[in-house]
């Protein structure tokens, strides 16, 4: 008969993970190239970004980056808990290694997608071409650089997600646009 483990037996091995979480990053990401790419590309699109804003549609488009890393960040986790993906490197040893990316980069690019391109047509083409860059350039870069580790998935299956990722979350948004209009 098997025993059913308890939760204060999830609970060791999740002290066990933390402590080889922690050693690990001490040992092997803090500060190593990796660890200072993952700094920039936390940092560096927002000043990018903030130079590019739209600042009279500032709250439309936060909001719009606010869904997207809401949404990114689920999505990450529920990736990384199915093991279809993983993150070796991590930049700081307590928050998910997925911050950068679901925090910054998806976000940003997906507010300047949204801000630049207004029709269905033209914001669908961008969100094929951020597909694009996303799936076929950055991950297999981040892949090479062992940030970024393909377990059960594909770089084709990154594509199709980030354009309907892109696609859902101008819905939601136009949705919660029209709904405000609608209130007033």
């Amino acid at each position: 008969m098997s025993r059913i483990p308890s939760y204060e037996d999830e609970q060791k091995i999740r002290e066990t993970l933390r402590d080889v979480s922690l050693e690990h990053w001490l040992n092997e990401d803090l500060f190593s190239f990796n660890w200072w790419l993952l700094l920039a590309a936390g940092i560096l699109p927002f000043v990018i970004w903030w130079r590019l804003v739209d600042k009279g549609r500032f709250f439309e488009i936060l909001a719009f980056g606010l869904i997207c890393a809401i949404f990114a960040c689920f999505l990450d986790i529920v990736g990384v808990s199915f093991l279809l993906w993983g993150y070796p490197d991590k930049l700081l040893h307590f928050i998910p290694p997925l911050v950068p990316a679901d925090f910054v980069v998806i976000p940003i690019s997906g507010m300047l997608i949204y801000q630049y391109f207004s029709t269905w047509k033209s914001y669908a083409a961008a969100a094929v071409g951020l597909g694009i860059m996303f799936a076929y350039i950055i991950e297999p870069l981040f892949s090479f650089w062992n940030m970024f580790v393909l377990i059960h998935w594909t770089h084709t299956n990154s594509f199709i997600g980030f354009i309907i990722f892109f696609l859902i979350v101008r819905l939601v948004m136009l949705s919660l646009k029209h709904a405000v209009e609608k209130s007033k």
